[in-house]
């Protein structure tokens, strides 16, 4: 998957929802990963909920994806630890 900037909150479903069906994975699959109901998966991906910061690391961390802030206009450069060490 290749670096995305999204701004609002259907950027990012759809951005979830993309990565779950490139992974292969089902609801019930990222959910059993990231300790949610299929319910709860598709209401998040469906934008009829809107997941607490703590649910959305959970997506985040079951999709092998990193969540990165940056200033508007700038694409912000994430370091990787080889980097750092």
């Amino acid at each position: 998957m290749h670096t995305q900037i999204l701004r609002d909150g259907t950027g990012l479903n759809q951005a979830l929802r993309s990565r779950r069906k490139e992974l292969g994975l089902t609801q019930e699959e990222l959910g059993q990963r990231a300790g949610l109901a299929a319910k709860h998966v598709s209401r998040i991906e469906n934008g009829t909920h809107e997941p607490k910061v703590s649910t959305l690391f959970a997506l985040v961390s079951a999709l092998g994806l990193e969540l990165a802030l940056g200033e508007t206009g700038k694409v912000a450069s994430v370091p990787s630890v080889k980097d750092i060490f």
